[in-house]
């Protein structure tokens, strides 16, 4: 048996002596539906890459769960989600060059080839893994985000698909900041996260292949004919929560290191080890949030790390979120200066509707090139339970 079974099997070993046959406890299952749709009805763009009017997406998500006598969670959780993206930037992957052939990033996903095309409905299983929850930690196998995403801490949106770091869906096509430690995307991986002790816990993730072509993330995929091959990724994270209750002060950090071997699909070119650091912070007092995130790697390739960083302020008031953010990124492979930024209001209408709307603005530099997209967004979200079942 390989070694990378023995990885994802051996947390079944592990876990195996504290879930045993416990039936008493009921198994509770429910299925909501959550529909975004991202319209930009006023546009201003200087760019090659054209603003997108109209994105979207719909997502289910199953998830059941049981307590057993002794107290472990068993938890099963799938997402399936289809969407309809910016053509250019499929999971944040672009090319903003003239060049025929070129190597993307193994992290960012950026190249100086030229922009590509690809559908823009595209249908995935998300996430799909089994979770144990005790005593002694968290452990999850299965298709999901790695502990360096899970962890993460940084400015609060009230754009939740259209936002500015780690974009989920990309109107102007531009954007290209991204401190949300997210190497892998939704491979295949297993997952271990401590319990919290006095505000800390750790986490570390093992993808023996870094191949899913996700939505938000494609870990293999280039824009050139030049595509990075990621495997043995590890993920190490540290998350700390400090509350103090007299003066109501709140502060959160998150910490992530990964590194990963990585090789060439197609022509030759110099992939090696990729390295990637990444911290952030939250900072809460009473309605106001400040958050303040940034990220480094060296993309596995000689001469093209990637930086990134992003800051933005929240408030609550009159039943009303208000947020504003700036970010700024860097690659020198793709030889890409960019910075952006948001402003914008949201309001939630019953239990099952959100409408935001924000102002994005967007820009692009390379060499003698300048890309400038801006204009107003409107973020409608419709969430539903669709079904609720308990059972044995």
């Amino acid at each position: 048996m390989s070694i990378r079974v023995y990885a994802l099997l051996m947390p079944g070993f592990l876990i195996a002596p504290q879930v045993v046959a416990q039936v008493n406890a009921p198994l509770e299952t429910d299925f909501d539906i959550e529909s975004v749709i991202v319209v930009t009805p006023l546009a201003d763009t200087d760019s090659q890459i054209d603003t997108e009017p109209l994105l979207g997406e719909i997502s289910v998500t199953g998830t059941s769960e049981k307590v057993l006598e002794n107290g472990v969670r068993i938890r099963a959780r799938g997402t399936l989600r289809l969407q309809a993206d910016h053509p250019n930037r499929p999971a944040g992957i672009g090319g903003f060059g003239p060049n025929t052939a070129s190597p993307v990033g193994a992290f960012s996903g950026l190249s100086a080839a030229a922009p590509i095309e690809a559908s823009d409905i595209r249908a995935r299983l998300e996430t799909a893994y089994l979770q144990v929850d005790g005593g002694y930690g968290e452990m999850r196998v299965g298709k999901d985000l790695g502990v360096g995403a899970r962890f993460h801490e940084g400015a609060k949106s009230v754009l939740s698909h259209a936002r500015l770091d780690s974009a989920l869906l990309d109107p102007t096509g531009l954007s290209a900041v991204r401190t949300r430690h997210d190497l892998t995307g939704p491979s295949l991986k297993v997952s271990y996260a401590s319990p919290r002790i006095l505000g800390l816990r750790g986490g570390l993730s093992f993808t023996p292949a870094a191949d899913a072509d996700g939505l938000d993330r494609r870990p293999m995929a280039g824009t050139g004919g030049i595509s990075p091959e990621t495997e043995n990724a590890i993920e190490v994270a540290l998350n700390g929560t400090r509350r103090l209750r007299e003066s109501g002060w709140r502060f959160d950090v998150g910490l992530a290191w990964s590194t990963a071997d990585v090789s060439n699909i197609g022509l030759a070119t110099p992939y090696g080890q990729v390295e990637t650091w990444s911290a952030g912070t939250r900072i809460e007092k009473d309605d106001w949030t400040l958050g303040v995130s940034w990220l480094e790697s060296d993309n596995g390739l000689p001469q093209s790390a990637y930086s990134a960083w992003s800051t933005g302020l929240h408030r609550n008031a009159y039943d009303t979120d208000f947020s504003i953010e700036f970010g700024q990124a860097q690659d020198h492979g793709a030889q890409l200066d960019s910075q952006s930024w948001r402003v914008g209001a949201a309001r939630k209408f019953g239990d099952s509707t959100r409408l935001a709307i924000g102002y994005i603005n967007d820009q692009t530099e390379r060499i003698n090139q300048n890309w400038d997209s801006q204009g107003v967004v409107v973020e409608i979200t419709l969430s539903q339970k669709i079904v609720e079942i308990t059972g044995n």
